[in-house]
């Protein structure tokens, strides 16, 4: 009975201790360590999905400037001014392969339960309406180049009949000749444009799926 009245001393004692500090295996601690591991790595590809939407706002407003000057009623483009058209399309279309590069960047980093999609999303429409403005454009140099032409055979026939073939309505055939040239620059420039804007598109929505 002595041997007895000992175990079961133990055993209470045992008991104890288990009431005391609880359950020996600590379930909230593990769960609030996976979710403090995740967080850091949410704010970190929000940080990075909130930069890559940024540069494609600043990239909006610039081809909205494009359009605006294209768009213009009765307006008188210079061959400087057609050429500066150009030289924004190319930066546009450089900040495009950027931010597509940084898109297939992300890929490898969307983990699962990162709630992320709200960015993507947004991201995802911005490159679409980039596409919209990309062909917005293409439509404005097309009117542009037609009128051009059209001036340039017009005042080729009057520059012709006059002696002189000085001056004609503000332009001689040496000026419209040069603005022909620097429409053409700006058809090539557009068409990368376009094709930069339908690579920028397809890792949006590649970005987009994965972080469903």
């Amino acid at each position: 009975m002595k041997l007895n009245s000992v175990a079961a001393a133990a055993i209470m004692t045992v008991l104890g201790v288990s009431l005391a500090f609880g359950s020996v295996i600590p379930k909230k601690p593990v769960q609030t360590a996976d979710k403090t591991a995740v967080v850091p790595a949410q704010e970190e590809k929000v940080k990075q999905l909130k930069d890559i939407l940024f540069k494609l706002v600043r990239q909006d407003e610039y081809l909205d400037e494009v359009i605006e000057t294209l768009d213009t009623a009765n307006a008188k483009l210079t061959a400087q001014d057609i050429s500066a058209l150009s030289l924004s399309l190319k930066m546009i279309r450089g900040n495009l392969d950027n931010v597509a590069a940084l898109n297939k960047t992300q890929f490898a980093g969307i983990q699962p339960g990162l709630n992320l999609s709200t960015y993507t999303r947004t991201i995802l429409s911005y490159s679409a309406k980039m596409n919209k403005k990309a062909s917005r454009v293409g439509l404005l140099s097309a009117a542009l180049a037609a009128k051009n032409k059209k001036t340039v055979m017009r005042d080729a026939v009057s520059s012709s009949i006059t002696k002189k073939g000085g001056k004609i309505r503000g332009k001689n055939i040496t000026q419209l000749l040069e603005e022909q040239q620097a429409i053409k620059q700006l058809s090539a420039d557009i068409k990368n444009l376009k094709s930069s804007s339908a690579r920028l598109t397809a890792t949006s929505k590649w970005l987009y799926i994965v972080s469903k």
